[in-house]
């Protein structure tokens, strides 16, 4: 009887909690569900769409839900895309339905493709401000809701970037564009390049290609760890890095963040100095070319005879001309206790002329960029 008893009061408790649930949740659906605005968020302010990454996320779009006033009707979804200030008079729609999702992602490919088709008014490699919204749509009584606009900036790249170059008097060739010091793709990462090496004191940017100056990667006027893609010459002013210390650089770019560092490692900047020409005792002849001393780091001295005739300093044994030498900033400069000279490969061929000849000391300082040509 005790147990039985037992078993008796407590189903009559599950009975009692049983009714006391039903209760509660009637007693909560009859309570109105607090409706939120519809908001549409979206994963980056601005993005670069480059083909080369195909179907890997560019942009990702993402909605709260729409409300149907508790009626449980169905709700259909919208994404409206237009440039802006155009108040979505144009632009794109994709007519998603319904979902339960309520995720929208691009791919690189699918949305540089649709920046070029949808807007071909938008030039290569420009950012441009684009419109988004989200309308929600009852099914059943066709009333909708509009979120608020977002706002970002979308630029696209048709083809795929695997070259890039540096290019100036900062660089091993100069201003030379067929020899424009190529870069080393990142395999893992395709935007990335970098390299590293000795630069000069000058001015250096970047090129995609060695048959013409444009396109190429130019200094943000007002950020240098900014660069800025030049479509063309009226795209943007044709500005460059400054190098004000010779020596070894690390130099590491990436194109879709449009970001550069430059970093100086030190070191010695030059190993070996060479002079030719016909006021040299090896005249114009590479196999009797004369070396100049190396006492300390970054200079460089001679001291011997020198004859009437020109005179200019090769760092690289290239008897094919293709190498970088030291140049005068003038044609036939008459040598001075305190000049200056061009690192650079090809023209300006501006060399020395010594008219007045005898025992010369020449001391060459790379920390300066300055040449001393002293008659003993």
């Amino acid at each position: 009887m005790k147990d039985f008893r037992f078993k008796i009061i407590d189903w009559r408790m599950f009975i009692l909690i049983s009714i006391l649930g039903i209760f509660v949740s009637c007693k909560k659906s009859d309570e109105p569900t607090p409706e939120k605005p519809l908001t549409l968020s979206l994963s980056a302010d601005s993005v670069l769409c480059l083909p080369i990454y195909k179907d890997l996320p560019a942009l990702d779009l993402a909605w709260t839900a729409g409300t149907n006033h508790g009626t449980g009707s169905a709700i259909s979804y919208t994404i409206d895309m237009d440039i802006e200030g155009n108040n979505f008079a144009g632009g794109l729609k994709w007519e998603i339905g319904r979902t339960a999702d309520r995720t929208l992602v691009f791919g690189h490919k699918q949305l540089a493709d649709t920046l070029a088709l949808t807007f071909p008014s938008i030039p290569e490699g420009k950012y441009t401000r684009f419109e988004w919204r989200v309308r929600a749509v009852v099914v059943d009584t066709k009333e909708e809701q509009v979120s608020k606009t977002v706002t970002m900036a979308l630029a696209w790249r048709a083809s795929m970037l695997t070259d890039l170059y540096l290019v100036g008097d900062a660089t091993p060739n100069g201003w030379n564009l067929n020899r424009a010091t190529p870069m080393i793709i990142d395999m893992s990462h395709f935007s990335s390049f970098s390299w590293t090496g000795q630069m000069h004191k000058g001015e250096f940017k970047m090129l995609t290609t060695t048959e013409d100056w444009i396109p190429c990667y130019v200094r943000d006027t007002t950020d240098a760890e900014k660069m800025v893609y030049r479509l063309t010459e009226e795209t943007y002013p044709d500005k460059k890095w400054n190098i004000t210390k010779a020596g070894n650089y690390r130099i590491d770019v990436d194109v879709e963040a449009l970001t550069i560092l430059v970093t100086y490692l030190g070191g010695e900047t030059y190993s070996h100095v060479y002079m030719i020409g016909d006021a040299t005792p090896g005249g114009w002849s590479w196999d009797n070319i004369t070396e100049l001393s190396h006492p300390e780091t970054n200079i460089f001295t001679y001291e011997g005879n020198l004859g009437s005739g020109q005179i200019k300093f090769p760092t690289e044994l290239k008897s094919d001309w293709s190498g970088e030498m030291l140049f005068a900033l003038t044609p036939d400069c008459a040598p001075t206790a305190s000049g200056k000279f061009d690192a650079h490969v090809g023209d300006p061929d501006n060399k020395w002329l010594i008219s007045d000849p005898g025992v010369y000391q020449i001391r060459i300082n790379f920390n300066d960029t300055t040449i001393s040509f002293v008659n003993l």
